[in-house]
């Protein structure tokens, strides 16, 4: 028996229905997981999110320190071994010269006898150069020596520039204070502080110049020594102890010879006192009653020029006394 039209009807809205409620609960599901799913990125784009923010803060911080800066003082010392010193430390000017740098001293000792040549040199050079200006050293000649102090004045040109903005702000202000003076002796007062400050930034002023000049411009010192000629001569030995023996010789000569020259001018005045003080202590000299000039009647006189000087004396009687003076 055919079905009715009726019961077909409801058939087809029963399947219907079906058909909504199993679309709806496939449409529920996909939401939700959608939903999880888009939690579980919120939460972890907002943990990476921390993360980021916490690698700015830390980047911050170092790029506020590298952005500090740092203001070094370099100081360099060297020694070099060159045959020819005086060649040597033309090579040296001009390498400072072709690093943007100049010779602030510069001084040459030749050769003479058994001492070497020497020459020494002050360089100012660019701080950023330094370092290549010490490895061109090696083409110059022996580098014995190198060494460099690095000082870190930071801290003190920060003080000189706060230092001189404080003053030219209270110069500022002391310029306006004189265009509403008073009186004369307020007008003086002011003019005289002014002038102190004004000293005192232009000194700031001075010696900010200088440090900022020594950190830009580092300080060089080179030493240009040769070794000397008879180094060979000198090792030992037979001929060394030779060599040192009339070294020594001549060097005693030569003291001998200088004490000499010294002495000389003293030893001819001395003489020559001592002559003039004979002269006059035999002119000063009283005369003796036996010397010769003094008896006999003087110069040239003798024995047989006195008829008496050879009478013989007549003997005294002992008996005989002497006749008493007066009777």
């Amino acid at each position: 028996m055919p079905a009715s039209p009726a019961r077909r009807r409801g058939a087809l809205a029963l399947l219907t229905c079906g058909a909504l409620a199993l679309t709806l609960a496939a449409c529920s599901a996909g939401s939700d997981g959608s939903t999880a799913e888009g939690g579980a990125d919120t939460a972890v784009q907002g943990t990476g999110g921390g993360d980021a923010t916490a690698d700015l803060g830390a980047g911050a911080g170092v790029s506020e320190e590298a952005a500090v800066d740092r203001e070094i003082v370099t100081t360099a010392y060297a020694t070099v071994v060159a045959p020819d010193p005086s060649a040597a430390a033309r090579d040296l000017a001009r390498i400072a010269e072709q690093a943007g740098g100049r010779v602030e001293r510069r001084s040459e000792l030749s050769a003479r006898g058994d001492e070497p040549g020497s020459a020494s040199l002050t360089l100012r050079i660019p701080a950023d150069r330094m370092s290549t200006t010490l490895e061109a050293l090696s083409g110059v000649g022996d580098v014995s020596e190198v060494s460099v102090d690095t000082d870190d004045v930071t801290t003190e040109g920060r003080d000189l520039d706060a230092r001189i903005a404080a003053l030219t702000t209270s110069t500022e202000r002391l310029r306006e204070l004189m265009g509403t003076a008073g009186s004369t002796d307020d007008l003086l007062q002011v003019e005289q502080e002014l002038s102190d400050r004004q000293a005192e930034l232009d000194s700031l002023k001075a010696q900010r110049q200088l440090l900022s000049e020594q950190v830009a411009m580092s300080t060089l010192q080179v030493e240009v020594t040769s070794e000397p000629a008879t180094v060979a001569a000198r090792q030992g030995g037979f001929v060394g102890g030779l060599g040192s023996g009339w070294a020594a010789l001549v060097a005693t000569v030569e003291g001998v010879v200088l004490v000499l020259g010294i002495l000389l001018p003293w030893l001819a005045v001395a003489a020559a006192g001592y002559l003039v003080y004979r002269l006059v202590r035999r002119r000063l000299r009283p005369a003796t009653p036996g010397s010769p000039g003094t008896a006999g009647g003087g110069p040239g006189s003798g024995p047989g020029d006195d008829p008496d000087a050879g009478a013989p004396t007549p003997p005294v009687d002992p008996e005989r006394e002497p006749a008493p003076v007066g009777r």
